[in-house]
Formats: structure tokens, sequence, C-alpha cells
């Protein structure tokens, strides 16, 4: 509630909104940005939501970031006032579809919720001036309703996501820590293009490694050593200390070189490896780093929860309206009016 407050009492000068036109809503003389599920959205209340979104790219990018490109969630590269007017439509769009399910799902707000959400809807629009009003065209009532309907799209999306059975195991979100003294075998130019040695210079390479084997095994005596000093010794270009799952050392080292670590034990060292561009001699720091797998769980939890809701979403506003979509049912012409970049 608080936050909702703070976003819009901050930024409600920060759009210039535009008056009505010939796609007004006949009853309310607002202009409508889009339909969903047989309803009009009107500009108002598309100009919270844009609100919101603007106070969180301003606050994660800076307040510069309408000059710029953004790498979206999707890893899409993409003009930050676009990703915007996207997002904000987007929230909208989703927490009108989860309050359709509150009756299925037996979940409404309390009469105390709904007294927060309309004391902090009037506690705002009082502080609005008359011009601030007439120029955004906001009515308390669609404060309030918009304050209601997120609350209670919370709740909802709350219990949605409690029914989710993802369930990743320790064995999956496993993230290993060992060092890697690499001889390489092949140069890199500036455009990342590989050339490998010469026979002559890979031959210099694995003798490198054996010697250097050889001096582990008499150092170590049969006792746990770390080898990393050796390796900054030989002031080897590619040496050094990695935490990987299971993925990144299939992908990195290859199906040989993971069974190998994998058979190895906390402290143990290899022998010479051979991989496709060089010679490793790997030493196991921890088979199952806690710290970083407790990290990576939270990751793919979340990314599995996130594909769980997004998928759950694509079924119900199928089902709310099979002919919606952001490019074909928003009104462009009437939501280039809420300006994010002023």
């Amino acid at each position: 509630m608080k936050r909702w407050l703070c976003v819009l009492l901050a930024l409600i000068c920060a759009f210039a909104v535009t008056g009505c036109g010939s796609d007004a809503t006949e009853e309310t003389g607002k202009e409508v940005v889009l339909r969903y599920n047989g309803q009009n959205i009107e500009i108002d209340e598309v100009y919270i939501y844009a609100q919101t979104v603007k106070e969180e790219y301003e606050s994660k990018y800076g307040s510069d970031v309408w000059k710029q490109s953004i790498v979206t969630d999707d890893g899409l590269e993409m003009d930050a006032v676009d990703a915007a007017r996207r997002q904000a439509i987007s929230k909208l769009i989703k927490t009108k579809t989860l309050i359709t399910k509150s009756g299925e799902y037996g979940i409404s707000l309390t009469a105390s919720e709904q007294k927060d959400q309309d004391t902090a809807a009037q506690e705002f629009y009082d502080k609005l001036t008359d011009a601030q009003i007439a120029e955004v065209g906001l009515e308390l009532d669609t404060v309030k309703r918009v304050l209601r309907e997120s609350a209670l799209a919370d709740k909802i999306y709350d219990y949605v996501m409690k029914q989710s059975s993802t369930e990743i195991s320790d064995e999956q979100a496993r993230m290993s820590t060992f060092y890697d003294m690499f001889f390489e075998c092949y140069s890199e130019d500036d455009y990342g293009n590989i050339t490998l040695y010469s026979q002559d210079k890979i031959d210099e390479q694995k003798k490198k490694a054996d010697e250097a084997y050889e001096s582990i095994e008499e150092a170590s005596d049969g006792t746990d050593m770390d080898i990393s000093f050796l390796g900054s010794a030989k002031e080897l270009k590619y040496a050094g200390t990695h935490t990987m799952s299971r993925d990144d050392i299939l992908s990195t080292y290859g199906q040989d070189t993971l069974d190998i670590l994998y058979s190895m034990s906390d402290g143990e060292v290899s022998t010479v490896v051979e991989t496709e561009y060089g010679y490793h001699i790997f030493q196991m720091i921890s088979i199952t780093d806690e710290k970083a797998t407790a990290e990576n769980k939270k990751k793919l939890t979340d990314a599995a929860d996130a594909e769980y809701y997004d998928n759950l979403m694509k079924d119900w506003i199928d089902e709310l309206d099979s002919g919606y979509s952001y490019s074909k049912s928003v009104d462009m012409d009437v939501y280039n009016k809420i300006k994010f970049d002023e």
C-alpha cells in the first residue's frame, strides 16, 4: 500500500496526458487504450500502471534510462520506452486475469484489507491539485479500484504459486568448486577466433603438464595440498578456480572430464587430463559447494516457478480473450499520450 502511494505521488507530474478524442468511452468520456475480456481499459487506469513501471526502471537503471536500450528478462535488447510500455500493459493484463479467478479459488479481500486500500486511495487523491486531477483525468473511484484489484491479484498469485509442484533436487542444483591448472594448446585473437598450436608446441605443453604433476606428487607426500600456488608460479594464463554446475562442466570440458571431476573427493588431485584445447590438472575443492548450490537451487526454482506461472497465465488469457495481443489490441495513438521519458 505504501509503495503504491510513494510511486503515485512521486511521479504524478511525470506524464503528460492529452484530452479525449474520438475513441473515448461514451459513458466516461475517457479514451480507451485497449479492450480485454470485453472491458474497456481507459487511459487513466493505464496511467497508474505506467507510473509504477517508470519508477521501477528509473530505480534499476537510472533516470536517464529512457535514452538507452535495455536487455529484457527474455534476453532481448529493446528500447527502454518500448520495453516499459509493454511491461505496464503486461502488469495490467495479468492483474485483470488473476482477479477473474477469485470466485474459483474462493479468494477475496477482507473488509479490513479493502478499507486499507480505500484509505490509501483517499490519501493519495486528497494530495492532488485540481490541475493535476484534470490533467490526468484520474478519479478517486479509479484509484480505489486499481489498488483493490492489485491487492486481490497479489493474494491470488500467492495462492496459485503455492499449488506449484516445482521441486529442484540438491543433485540438480549441485555446484562444484575446483581448481584447474590449465596448459592451453591454442591462441585466441581479439575477435575470439581460436588457432591450435603446432604439434611441437602441443608436445611442449604436455611435457610441462607432466612435470607439474610429478612436482605435485613429490610435494604432497600423500597429504592434501593446495596446488594453486604452482599454477601461479608457472604464470599459466588460464589457470584458476571455478564454481560450475553439472551442465556448465559438461559444456565446457566434455563428458569425460565431467566423469573425472564427479568421481573425485574434496582435496583430491587428478592426473593430467587431456581435452580438446589442452592439458589440465584438476583439484577438487568442494564437490558440493553448499553456498553456491543453495543459490543455484533458488535460481532454478525461481525459473521453474516463472515458467509454471507464465504457462498458466497464457492459458488463462487465451480462455478469457483468445484474440488479445499487445500489438493488435493496444491503441498506440492513445497509449503514446502517456510519456515515460519526460
